[in-house]
C-alpha cells in the first residue's frame, strides 16, 4: 500500500499513464498464482516460516525500488513485492482458521483484518505526505527496514505453530475440484471484494487529484481514512456477526458499495468525500472477515489452505482484471473516474450472487 500511496508522486516522477497504473495492478496476477502454490502447500506442512519468507520479499522489493527510475524497472520490483505477498493471505487466515472455533473464529478474524488494515492506513496516510515533501524513496527505505524487522522477530518471538494436515488429508488428499465447487457463487463477490478493494486505492486519489484543491498528500490521507474506519468495524466484526448473520452483512456492504462508487465517480467536495468514504469504508471492510468466516464453514479442516488459496486467488486475480480494464479504459478517456462505474455494477451483482448462494456443504 505504501506504494499505492506513491503512485499520483510516481506519476509526475516517472510519467506513469493510466494505463501503466492498470498494468501495475494486474501484477497482482503474480500473487494470485503463487498463493494458491502456497496455499497447498500449507496444507501438506503448515509453518510459521512461510510468513517470514513472505515478509523477506517484501522487504527486498523495497530494496529494489531505490534503484528504479523508469516503469520497467518498478514493474519489476512489484513483481517481487507481489510473490512476497502470496504468503500472508492463505498462510495467516488458514493458521487462524485452524486455532480457532464458533464465535471466536468470527472474533479473531475480525482482529486479523483489523490489524492488516492498520498497517495499510499507517502506509497510506504517511507515504504520500513523505514523498511529497522529501523525495518518494524516503518511504521505501522506511517499509524495507520494517519488513526487515519483522523478519526478525518472527525468528526470534513467535514459536512454531504446530499445525500440521490432518492424518485424513495426508491419507486421501482432497482434490481441488471439490474444493472449487464449496466456494460456488461466493467467487463472484469475492472477485466483487478484490476489485473493489484495488479500485478505489489505486483510482481514488489519481481522481481526486484531477479536482482542483486536492494535493497526492491530501488524496492519500482521505482514502486512510476510508481504511481506517473498515479497521475499527473489521475489529468489531465479531459483535456485529453475532447481531446481524454474515449474508445480511454481505447484502447490506455491497449495496452501500454500490451506491458509495457512483458517487465517487463524480463528486468532489471534501465535506461530501468524506462521509461517503466513511460509510463505504465501515461496510465494505466488514465482508472480508465475513466471506473467510463462511468459506471456513463451507470447507473441511484439511483443505483450509487450498480454500483459501483460491479465496485470495479469485479476489485478487478479479482484482487484477478490473483494475487493468479500468487503466485501459481510464487512458482511453483521460478520465479515472470512470473506473468506480466499473466496480459498481459488479458490487451490485455480488449482491444477487449471495442472495442465490445456497450456503451447503458440498461433498
Amino acid at each position: 500500500m505504501a506504494l499505492v500511496a506513491l503512485l499520483p508522486v510516481l506519476v509526475d516522477v516517472m510519467h506513469i499513464s493510466y494505463y501503466d497504473v492498470g498494468l501495475l495492478g494486474f501484477g497482482l496476477v503474480i500473487t494470485v498464482v503463487v498463493q494458491y502454490g502456497v496455499g497447498k502447500y500449507a496444507d501438506r506442512k503448515f509453518s510459521k516460516y512461510l510468513l517470514e519468507t513472505g515478509a523477506a520479499l517484501m522487504a527486498v522489493s523495497f530494496v529494489l525500488l531505490l534503484m528504479v527510475n523508469d516503469f520497467p524497472g518498478l514493474f519489476a520490483a512489484v513483481i517481487v513485492m507481489r510473490v512476497g505477498a502470496a504468503f500472508y493471505h492463505p498462510v495467516g487466515t488458514s493458521w487462524i482458521s485452524r486455532a480457532f472455533r464458533g464465535s471466536h473464529l468470527d472474533s479473531a478474524l475480525g482482529v486479523q483484518s483489523g490489524v492488516g488494515n492498520l498497517g495499510v492506513i499507517i502506509a497510506l496516510g504517511t507515504s504520500g505526505y513523505l514523498g511529497e515533501i522529501y523525495s518518494w524513496k524516503v518511504p521505501c527505505v522506511i517499509w524495507a527496514c520494517l519488513n526487515s524487522v519483522a523478519v526478525l522477530v518472527g525468528f526470534l518471538v513467535i514459536k512454531e505453530t504446530g499445525v500440521r494436515a490432518s492424518t485424513e488429508r495426508m491419507i486421501r488428499p482432497i482434490r481441488s475440484g471439490i474444493t472449487l465447487r464449496k466456494i460456488g457463487l461466493l467467487a463472484v463477490p469475492i472477485i466483487s471484494g478484490g476489485a473493489l478493494y484495488q479500485v478505489t486505492s489505486l483510482f481514488g486519489p489519481l481522481n481526486l487529484i484531477e479536482y482542483p484543491g486536492w494535493t497526492p498528500g491530501s488524496a492519500d490521507f482521505v482514502f486512510a481514512m476510508w481504511i481506517g474506519i473498515g479497521t475499527i468495524t473489521s475489529y468489531s466484526y465479531g459483535r456485529i456477526c453475532a447481531r446481524f448473520n454474515r449474508r445480511t452483512i454481505l447484502e447490506v456492504a455491497y449495496l452501500v458499495s454500490f451506491g458509495s462508487a457512483i458517487m465517487l465517480s463524480f463528486i468532489s467536495d471534501w465535506y461530501i468525500v468524506v462521509p461517503v468514504l466513511l460509510l463505504y469504508g465501515a461496510l465494505l471492510y466488514l465482508t472480508y472477515p465475513a466471506l473467510f468466516a463462511i468459506l471456513t464453514g463451507a470447507t473441511e479442516e484439511s483443505e483450509r489452505g487450498t480454500a483459501f488459496g483460491m479465496l485470495f486467488g479469485f479476489q485478487l486475480g478479479g482484482g487484477a482484471a478490473t483494475v487493468y480494464l479500468c487503466g485501459i479504459i481510464a487512458d482511453s478517456f483521460g478520465d479515472p473516474s470512470y473506473s468506480f462505474m466499473i466496480v459498481a455494477g459488479l458490487a451490485l451483482i455480488s449482491v444477487a450472487a449471495i442472495h442465490m448462494w445456497d450456503g451447503k456443504r458440498r461433498p
